[in-house]
């Protein structure tokens, strides 16, 4: 279901990050791509996702950054006897929090909404947390491999009832990173 809270406070906090944080040298847009392992109940839909995303990094202290996210990403249906699961495929957006562990380790931590590109599916709320390691290359920019446990929350989308479902998975991110 379409939610225009979410949506708005999204667009508001997007918009706003630039001129609220403080200007750093080592501000970071990374593009990279994405695979996504689905775990417990999700294993029946989909064996795997495969996605990219743009994620960019603003520091507001000496070892935290703000995090935004933005991307796609598509679960494959998994196909039996009897019938096949369609592809489930959402454009998840997070902001969250980062935290250098050292001088390339981090973790991390976000939340955000999974807005979907299916008839029928609905928006997700998502929360995610991670750790990386960003490998230093010549010119400043860098590698950075993440892993993370991901869970995409929401009401049931084949019944009607109020329960709610689970979509987790084990997220792996391989991104170049344009320091700027």
């Amino acid at each position: 279901m379409y939610c225009p809270k979410i949506k708005n406070a999204l667009i508001t906090f997007l918009f706003l990050m630039p001129f609220i944080l403080k200007a750093q040298n080592t501000t970071s847009i990374g593009i990279g791509a994405e695979i996504g392992l689905p775990s417990g109940n999700f294993v029946n839909l989909s064996g795997i996702g495969l996605g990219a995303s743009i994620k960019a990094d603003f520091p507001i202290a000496a070892d935290f950054a703000i995090s935004l996210n933005g991307g796609f990403m598509n679960f494959f249906g998994k196909r039996n006897q009897f019938f096949k699961v369609q592809d489930l495929t959402y454009l998840p957006a997070k902001a969250g929090l980062k935290y250098q562990l050292g001088e390339s380790f981090y973790a991390e931590g976000q939340l955000g909404a999974a807005l979907p590109l299916n008839n029928g599916q609905k928006t997700l709320w998502v929360w995610s947390p991670g750790i990386g390691n960003q490998f230093k290359l010549s010119g400043g920019n860098k590698l950075d491999l993440g892993i993370r446990y991901e869970a995409w929350t929401g009401k049931n989308e084949f019944s009607d009832s109020n329960k709610t479902n689970t979509k987790g998975f084990v997220g792996i991110r391989f991104a170049y990173m344009f320091v700027l």
